[in-house]
């Protein structure tokens, strides 16, 4: 097996120097390959096209369950959760990030906000198990970062 998948490799890798390289001589080669239609590098196409197939689904798999774990923390599971939502723009969501537009303390404080780690009742009640209310002292639903954000009806009255 691995004897097959280094011959793969190999002749993957000289198919692509004798398609890239603008050498006379390599260029002779070419033309001679293309002109008897080489089994050559047909096979090799058809390898290059197979191993490309294989490393896509390989990586699929790993971002995939890279995810699942995410999804599955008890606190750093709620941004991809959220985002699952058909509320929130994902490409939006990350522009600020991609961007680089911003200091390293804003950004982490804006994460901590995302994965619902900033120290609000319902983190003290369910996380760090304090003897204390979980609730919004103003509302008394919940007070999570979502809450204080946007879903506080007195803060959001507030505010305007």
């Amino acid at each position: 097996m691995q004897i097959e998948a280094a011959h793969v490799v190999e002749v993957t890798k000289l198919v692509e120097y004798v398609d890239r390289r603008e050498d006379p001589l390599v260029q002779v080669v070419r033309t001679h390959q293309h002109n008897i239609d080489s089994a050559l590098l047909q096979t090799a196409r058809h390898f290059k096209t197979q191993v490309q197939r294989e490393i896509k689904k390989i990586k699929d798999s790993i971002v995939e369950k890279t995810k699942e774990r995410w999804q599955g923390m008890r606190m750093h599971g709620q941004l991809p959760c959220n985002l699952d939502g058909k509320l929130v723009g994902i490409e939006q969501s990350y522009h600020w990030l991609k961007s680089g537009d911003i200091k390293g303390e804003t950004e982490s404080t804006i994460v901590a906000a995302q994965d619902q780690e900033i120290s609000t009742n319902y983190f003290k009640n369910k996380i760090l198990k304090e003897e204390i209310m979980s609730k919004c002292q103003l509302y008394k639903q919940h007070e999570t970062i979502d809450h204080l954000t946007s879903g506080c009806p007195i803060l959001r009255r507030t505010s305007t």
